[in-house]
């Protein structure tokens, strides 16, 4: 019913369409990107065992391999001082007590080290100390090389055929399912599980030929955004609270409740879900003056029922927030600009809202 719905199964059927022709090219183009990369770690790796690091190297070389190693293994590398005497490495200055041994045993296993004096200053947290501040976000490695992208997808695709088509059961579904979410993995290049704050994240910036407190002033109305954004369905205002239905992944409704976090006149819009909703997410949306015009930015970070691989499923069924927040961008800019848009199929005058 839901790809041959007479009104939008037509849409709904190229969308899956063009999802199929993506994934074709995607597959292409990784078996390339993993011949290459292949290609690349053989040569490297042969080239490593042929010509190891040497260990009898001048003191400065050493100490540039400390500093290169102790960038990817702490926070806040240039607070801590490195001098080399004959091979002994000496470190000094603040650090974050949950790094330093995994400093010290880094710099342990760097050929040419020939002892470690570890006098750091441990700290719990960052406190008042100037060089612990503003710490930075270290790769958590969670992207995947093209190499083991390509091996994955296969095994994926097979574990799902296996259950789907040989072992069907209980068993079956649990190797489809599992067999699915590793293609999602790969495909998507991410992890499935979106843990603490991390989740999806969707920037957009653009610029309406409009006064600033003419486009805040619409920003702030939120009982306006039912005309104008087409998958917005109604929203109840009580107070800093607000109570969203909106059309949902395969035509469904979606329920959620949110609250204004930050309302600064023609600068700042910020909310966030309560808790306990079924889609949680968060949102700024900053205004800025150019030149007798406004620029918008704004940033949502949601984080889908069962993580990346609903992200990855909503997308199928056209349920893209990115997508979707470029189209309603665009026509609140057209709103503003010419005084009319359309959405819903019905042409919306600015004269129209409140």
């Amino acid at each position: 019913m839901y790809f041959f719905d007479p009104a939008r199964g037509r849409k709904r059927r190229a969308r899956v369409a063009d999802v199929a022709t993506h994934a074709e090219h995607f597959e292409r183009a990784l078996i390339g990107k993993a011949v290459r990369d292949a290609r690349h770690r053989v040569q490297g790796l042969t080239e490593r065992v042929k010509h190891p690091l040497a260990t009898d190297v001048p003191d400065a070389v050493i100490e540039g391999r400390v500093r290169a190693h102790l960038g990817r293994a702490v926070s806040h590398p240039r607070a801590i001082e490195v001098s080399v005497d004959a091979g002994r490495v000496i470190l000094r200055g603040p650090i974050l007590a949950r790094e330093a041994e995994a400093a010290v045993r880094c710099v342990d296993r760097i050929a040419g080290v020939r002892d470690v004096i570890d006098r750091l200053d441990r700290h719990q947290d960052a406190g008042t100390i100037p060089a612990l501040q503003g710490e930075r976000k270290r790769s958590s490695h969670t992207s995947w090389p093209p190499a083991l992208q390509l091996g994955a997808v296969g095994a994926g695709a097979l574990l799902a055929a296996y259950g789907i088509l040989i072992r069907r059961g209980m068993v079956g579904v649990l190797a489809g399912a599992a067999g699915g979410a590793l293609v999602a993995r790969v495909t998507l290049n991410r992890p499935l599980r979106l843990d603490g704050d991390r989740g999806i994240v969707v920037k957009k910036t653009i610029k309406v030929d409009a006064p600033i407190d003419q486009v805040f002033d619409l920003w702030s109305q939120l009982d306006n955004f039912p005309r104008f954004m087409e998958h917005v369905r109604d929203i109840r205002i009580e107070g800093r609270r607000s109570y969203w239905e909106i059309e949902g992944p395969a035509g469904a409704t979606v329920h959620f409740a949110a609250e204004t976090t930050r309302h600064e006149p023609d600068r700042v819009i910020g909310w966030r879900t309560l808790p306990a909703q079924t889609i949680e997410h968060e949102g700024v949306v900053r205004f800025e003056e150019a030149a007798g015009a406004t620029r918008v930015h704004v940033e949502l970070t949601y984080r889908p029922p069962a993580g990346v691989v609903g992200h990855a499923v909503a997308r199928i069924l056209g349920w893209d927030p990115k997508k979707r927040m470029d189209d309603d961008l665009v026509r609140m800019k057209t709103l503003l600009e010419s005084g009319h848009t359309r959405a819903k199929r019905l042409r919306f005058d600015i004269s129209d809202l409140h």
